[in-house]
């Protein structure tokens, strides 16, 4: 596979939490791992899901071309984040870092909804038709990141 030529990571926007990028804020599920039900679900077909909850940062504009948003809520969250960080001189941002941002649905070329929907209220199959999104969201985006 190509998984080793590129840096992958996954990082929530506070979950709820309205104060998350702030500097006393703090991030709903930080250290959490994944959900048990997404867990099992991924395992299933198998992915093994090992990343702890981590609110995104600023150091993330550094490190990664892009940040993709899985609905229109984060799209906001991290709109309002990095206005808020590039307030800060010494954040290395400014309004130009949001052309890294887009949303998930946009690399999607069989699925025709434009976000990512919460799965947490769908039983099992709410974490299947996620994962069938995500599978198909990320073909796209693997055509885009090598075509470039």
């Amino acid at each position: 596979g190509v998984a080793e030529e590129f840096d992958i990571d996954s990082c929530g926007t506070g979950g709820g939490s309205n104060n998350w990028y702030m500097p006393e804020g703090s991030s709903y599920h930080q250290g959490d791992p994944a959900d048990s039900r997404m867990t099992a679900t991924a395992q299933r077909r198998g992915v093994k899901l090992t990343s702890l909850s981590r609110p995104l940062n600023t150091a993330d504009f550094q490190r990664f071309d892009a940040i993709i948003a899985m609905d229109r809520k984060n799209m906001r969250d991290i709109t309002t984040a990095v206005n808020f960080w590039a307030q800060d001189p010494n954040s290395g941002l400014d309004a130009s870092s949001l052309d890294k941002v887009s949303l998930m649905c946009e690399y999607c070329t069989e699925y025709k909804g434009k976000e990512v929907p919460d799965p947490y209220f769908g039983g099992t199959k709410g974490f299947e038709d996620v994962l069938d999104i995500l599978d198909d969201a990320c073909e796209g985006l693997l055509e885009k990141l090598t075509l470039n």
